[in-house]
């Protein structure tokens, strides 16, 4: 599906929810299809990805319908009662909950301004225990104290409320207009009781569960026109008198349990996400739970000391011994806290389970400065707390948190005194088998895997099976060695053979890779992995990501101009044998260049021309060698290999058109996902285009007018008047000049009280009907007739927006 044909649907999606109203998605599909939107070969997918576009604020409600938020919220006015620090500094704080229904729409850059053009700046003081846009507020001399934690704050313009005449105590308004939030001040708020008592017959329909404030609010207002018409008292205001229950941005029934639902809700989805049993998902939460306990008295710690010395950072032992002693009891405490210990040893138990453990991992954010110290710390503290068949897996959460820390020593070390706690524990051989893997030990890692039950097909038994080294053909095991040292071939060599550094070089390209992957969703390159998958994904469809994942490009960009091997090196490196250490060094000075291909050898390789620099590498490339041809141009990272030059991560064929522009990205330091778009732009269909560069669109709309006369004259100083035509028919067109020559882009023609509108884009045509609609407010769509339809089924090629119903077309 081509880009002109979504912005089409998004469009024709957003249209139809202005004029019609929130509906389900069923609904829309109905509609959209009655009005012959193209929904391409799979319309329910495509109008899926179209409501998950982040760029459009369609907004799902409580009752499963959609709504276009604008125009849900438009007219509608929110207030909010100011504080002595807002009013002085001209601040609104406090988004929830008294303008948690405006919160998404300050998201787009409409509600980004006041309805005069004024900015509005939001800002976030504190965010994660970090100040954020604290410029913004030390420039108007705000304390950093003034707002709590994670309060969003609207900054306006100096001087606004001042001249509103509005001060602390005193009401003010922010409607929602076409052009940004009407800021008001509120004298005489209007009596508004109703509107609990709608939130209160929404949150009924479902007591068992609490409904998100906005969406609350979102959904009674597409029932109820009239609600937020009128400026009332604020909504928390409102809120803290109706009884209804308020947690957060959460709102629920009158008597509502949040803790239980809470607990409730996370076991269910832990449940799902890791295919545990209850009981297991609740011993997932509840030591995740013990975690950010400790999460937070080592940042409580941290801040004590505060002694500037990064190495504070890696003392793990340094940080527990100063934990509170709730969590790591000293032995003359330990009768008094016998009551504490207990639930904390029933809740670590579980953790002798793998699957528990490993979804406890999985589980932790890292992201944050302060989570793998934290990690670290609490596996340190709890061991002593914990059941001895729990205590390998508290080792093993400890060794991941060296490795997040980079210290690799450290983290072998705990695997280790975890496998002499128990020899059979699974994730620990697994860790331990990479170990041996990055060492390019793949006798000692086979056999941890072995140990710990690893299948056939598992991915790292296929890797270290694939680089296993063949005993010596023709040698004994009582032979003398072959290397000369005088000992038996089986006290010596045997089961520690090693293949050549360019049969290996495959082998660490895969250990980088694999490090790449085990970091999970909260690596420190996961988030932009995900991005540059999504950007290779984007011309194909929906669901192509893991697809894209797979492909090889997205990996390779963000092992290299990501920054990811380099940190595989830096963390991992001591591990590596010497050469393959050497070569790792090697690769990161090679840059990622165009190429063309001089000659081929099917079957063995091919000869390349660097195209940035002239060099020619003859290149050894067994299955890539029968596809390639000569004088083609490609995208790749060519990199020694031993006594060969080798490529990894694919080769991105380049037309002659793009190879100017590619390498000028190339040659400018591309960022990741840059980079992943541009080589993935050959998947996207043709992109038809007027003359501006918009993509073409014919628009047709049919209007009628109220009064010809007057519009017809409106029309004169708009656009440029045609001859009139012998029927009597009025003519205007909109001109452009591009290439130095004068261009139609869109011409109207008026007969009688019916006004034709034609453009050739989308962007065009919604210009001029903001126009028309300017000049005459009262012109309503009225729907296409037959012949004007038929007059352009010429038009294969394009797409065509047209209206159906008669409705305002503002």
């Amino acid at each position: 599906m081509s880009d002109t044909s979504d912005e089409a649907i998004t469009a024709g999606v957003r249209r139809v929810l202005c004029e019609r109203g929130p509906m389900s998605e069923d609904e829309l599909l109905g509609v959209l299809t009655a009005e012959g939107v193209d929904l391409g070969s799979e319309p329910d997918a495509m109008l899926a990805a179209v409501l998950d576009e982040e760029d459009e604020p369609f907004m799902p409600l409580a009752d499963r319908r959609w709504a276009w938020l604008p125009g849900l919220l438009e007219g509608r006015i929110f207030t909010h009662r100011l504080s002595a620090v807002e009013a002085a500094h001209d601040i609104i704080s406090g988004l929830d909950p008294d303008l948690a229904p405006l919160a998404m729409l300050t998201e787009y850059e409409t509600y980004q301004r006041l309805s005069d053009g004024s900015p509005i700046t939001e800002v976030c003081p504190f965010h994660d225990g970090e100040v954020h846009d604290s410029d913004v507020l030390t420039a108007r001399g705000v304390p950093t104290t003034a707002f709590g934690n994670d309060t969003e704050l609207l900054v306006l313009p100096l001087g606004r409320f001042a001249a509103l005449g509005v001060g602390a105590g005193d009401l003010v308004g922010l409607r929602v207009s076409a052009h940004g939030f009407e800021l008001a001040a509120i004298p005489d708020p209007a009596p508004c009781d109703d509107i609990t008592t709608m939130l209160a017959g929404l949150l009924d329909q479902h007591p068992d569960r609490p409904e998100m404030l906005d969406i609350a609010v979102w959904t009674v207002c597409a029932d109820h026109n009239s609600l937020f018409r009128q400026a009332g008292a604020p909504l928390g205001e409102l809120l803290s008198v109706s009884g209804l229950a308020c947690e957060g941005e959460w709102v629920a029934c009158s008597g509502f349990d949040f803790a239980a639902w809470q607990v409730a809700d996370g076991i269910a989805t832990i449940k799902e996400r890791y295919e545990l049993d209850e009981d297991e998902a609740l011993a997932v939460l509840a030591t995740v739970g013990l975690y950010e306990h400790t999460r937070d008295a080592v940042e409580a710690v941290m801040a004590a000391l505060d002694s500037g010395d990064e190495d504070d950072e890696h003392e793990l032992s340094s940080i527990a011994s100063q934990l509170p002693t709730r969590l790591d009891p000293t032995p003359a405490q330990a009768q008094e806290r016998s009551r504490d210990r207990k639930p904390v040893r029933a809740a670590l138990e579980p953790l002798a389970d793998p699957a528990v453990a490993s979804a406890v991992l999985a589980e932790i954010d890292f992201d944050h400065d302060l989570s793998a110290v934290a990690l670290g710390a609490f596996a340190e503290s709890a061991e002593p707390l914990a059941p001895r068949a729990a205590r390998p897996a508290l080792r093993w959460l400890r060794a991941n948190a060296y490795e997040r820390l980079g210290d690799i020593e450290q983290a072998e070390a705990s695997l280790l005194a975890a496998e002499s706690l128990d020899p059979s524990w699974p994730l620990t051989l697994m860790s331990l088998a990479r170990y041996a893997s990055d060492r390019g030990d793949a006798e000692r890692g086979l056999l941890l895997l072995r140990r710990a039950g690893a299948p056939a097909d598992h991915q790292l038994v296929e890797l270290l099976e694939h680089f296993r080294a063949a005993p010596r053909p023709g040698l004994g095991r009582n032979d003398r060695c072959w290397c000369g040292s005088g000992r038996k071939y089986k006290a010596c060599h045997l089961h520690r053979e090693q293949l050549p550094l360019e049969e290996r070089a495959a082998w660490l390209y895969q250990k980088a890779g694999s490090s790449l992957q085990l970091a999970g969703p909260s690596g420190r390159f996961s988030s932009l992995l995900m991005e540059a998958a999504a950007a290779r994904a984007r011309c194909w469809d929906p669901d192509a990501v893991a697809r894209a994942l797979d492909d090889g490009l997205a990996f390779d960009v963000v092992l290299f101009e990501g920054g990811a091997f380099a940190d595989f090196l830096a963390t991992r490196g001591s591990l590596l044998p010497d050469d393959e250490r050497l070569l790792a060094g090697q690769w990161l000075l090679v840059q990622r260049s165009v190429h063309e291909v001089l000659s081929v050898s099917p079957g063995r390789g091919f000869t390349l021309r660097d195209v940035r620099t002239g060099d020619v590498q003859q290149v050894r490339e067994r299955a890539a060698s029968s596809q390639v041809k000569v004088g083609q141009l490609y995208c790749g990272r060519v990199v020694p290999a031993g006594d060969t030059m080798q490529i990894f991560g694919g080769m991105e064929p380049v037309s002659l058109g793009e190879r100017d522009e590619l390498i000028a990205l190339l040659d400018n330091n591309p960022d990741p996902v840059e980079l992943v778009a541009a080589l993935s732009r050959r998947f996207a269909p043709p992109v038809l285009q007027n003359t501006e560069g918009e993509p073409l669109m014919i628009c047709d709309a049919t209007l009628r007018v109220d009064d010809p006369v007057a519009l017809s004259q409106a029309l004169d100083d708009a656009y440029d008047r045609d001859d009139d035509q012998p029927d009597g028919t009025l003519v205007w067109y909109e001109f452009v000049i591009t290439d130095g020559m004068q261009r139609i882009r869109a011409h109207l023609e008026l007969r009688g009280d019916q006004l034709d509108v034609h453009a050739n884009s989308t962007a065009c045509f919604e210009r001029v009907l903001a126009t028309i609609a300017s000049l005459d407010p009262s012109a309503t769509r009225v729907q296409r007739n037959p012949s004007a339809r038929q007059r352009h089924a010429s038009h294969p090629t394009t797409r065509r927006t047209q209206s159906h119903n008669t409705s305002p077309i503002a």
